[in-house]
């Protein structure tokens, strides 16, 4: 029987996608400046696309995974939902406790009281801990088989460049070296990848673990993006058509880009199925004929 290793070769490419973007968003910083219109549009477009793979992707998925496929989805809401909870609290405390979220380009700082007031040594704590848990949800959810994980791994690489740029901005007002900045935004950008190397280890049992996986990812990823909204609820009335088309088109492509994922990973399914239907009638076929001719 031979070996599929795409689905290992599509895991290490994924890895390579996010360390890859991280790092690129690391460099932002060194390259220009980023106004803070554009970084909100931006940040509303993802976060739609966050809140989406999390309520149409994430969930449903892991009510199917919990019940193991048998419909019974009654006795999986709570524990689903506490996983859920457990994820969104993971973010709010360490934003609480560490406040590193910190999302302001270094030109228009000093604009915005509501900002982040908060060293790059805290920001970098907390962006590693926020950026392994991702990382340990996304292989849980790879290790499960459950396509799913392909909407983490959406989730992951749109914001993972606005972290990068985080890092990178506070360590540039902070006076840090050329040298210093690229060999952390490095290291950082290898933080996501060693959690998702972490969660690929002992979830794979397709069931309640990857549940669990993804139902964590789902609430961390619905915190993530309403921090990134919220803040700035009332600070750009001026733009809040844009604004507003920005968050309502990342929605919809957040939803329609689960909606092909779940139509392929339907299709191969049922391609598998009916191979081995055609295998099965092709042995049972042999075995009668085996048996007529004895």
């Amino acid at each position: 029987m031979e070996y599929d290793v795409r689905p290992v070769l599509y895991f290490l490419l994924s890895l390579i996608l996010v360390f890859g973007v991280s790092v690129l968003g690391g460099l932002v910083p060194l390259w220009g400046r980023l106004t803070h219109r554009g970084m909100q549009v931006t940040l509303s477009f993802v976060a739609g696309i966050m809140v989406s793979v999390s309520l149409f992707d994430l969930l449903p998925h892991a009510f199917e995974m919990h019940a193991h496929g048998e419909g019974e989805h009654q006795e999986a809401i709570v524990p689903v939902l506490m996983w859920v909870v457990a994820g969104f609290l993971s973010i709010f405390l360490l934003e609480r406790f560490i406040c590193f979220h910190h999302h302001d380009p270094p030109c228009e700082e000093a604009d915005h009281e509501h900002g982040h007031d908060t060293t790059w040594l805290g920001a970098l704590a907390g962006l590693c801990i926020h950026g392994l848990l991702a990382g340990i949800a996304l292989g849980g959810a790879w290790a499960g088989g459950d396509s799913a994980w392909m909407a983490i791994l959406l989730a992951i690489i749109l914001h993972k460049p606005f972290d990068g740029l985080a890092l990178g901005t506070l360590m540039s007002a902070a006076g840090q070296s050329r040298t210093r900045r690229h060999l952390m935004n490095l290291a950082y950008g290898t933080v996501t990848p060693v959690g998702a190397i972490i969660g690929s280890m002992g979830l794979g049992d397709g069931g309640t673990l990857t549940a669990a996986a993804l139902a964590f990812a789902a609430g961390l990823f619905l915190c993530i993006a309403l921090s990134d909204l919220l803040p700035e609820l009332q600070f750009h009335r001026h733009d809040r058509l844009l604004l507003s088309f920005a968050l309502l088109l990342g929605l919809s492509l957040g939803w329609a880009a689960g909606e092909v994922v779940d139509h392929g990973h339907h299709e191969e399914a049922l391609q598998e199925q009916d191979h081995h239907d055609d295998h099965s009638m092709l042995l049972h076929d042999a075995v009668l004929n085996r048996s007529i001719s004895g």
